[in-house]
């Protein structure tokens, strides 16, 4: 779905206005900008100066037969939902449950952004395009 993995890149910037997200990216000679819009939520820790991309991919749906599919898991960290409240909570649960169906419905997209050095980004959205500017 992205154009490359954007290893070894340079995360520029990150934009959130209203629910676009915006992010800039610098590998390999040219700046992609990478737009979600529908964005329901966005979780980003450790941004700092010079953040180094190890693995940006946007998360296809997996087998729900797997106990914890990378899905779940991710829709867990950006909602922040942990297991105890999951467990104490019908509502918790029932959204999760309702976010993992749009998930594997392609309602609703994943995209993770692993560092070698900074930011760690997870966020959900309805839509993503890539624009791509040569240096």
């Amino acid at each position: 779905m992205l154009s490359s993995t954007f290893h070894d890149g340079r995360l520029i910037s990150i934009t959130a206005v209203d629910d676009n997200l915006t992010l800039e990216i610098l590998a390999q000679d040219k700046t992609t900008k990478i737009k979600m819009s529908g964005l329901e939520k966005l979780r980003v820790t450790e941004f700092k100066e010079g953040n180094i991309i190890s693995t940006l991919r946007v998360i296809c749906p997996e087998d729900s037969s797997s106990k914890e599919s990378t899905g779940k898991s991710l829709l867990k960290y950006a909602y922040e939902l942990d297991e105890a409240t999951l467990e104490h909570s019908e509502k918790f649960k029932s959204f999760l449950t309702n976010k993992l169906r749009e998930h594997e419905k392609g309602s609703i997209l994943i995209l993770e952004l692993e560092p070698s050095y900074g930011a760690y980004l997870v966020a959900i959205a309805r839509t993503i395009t890539e624009e791509i500017f040569s240096i």
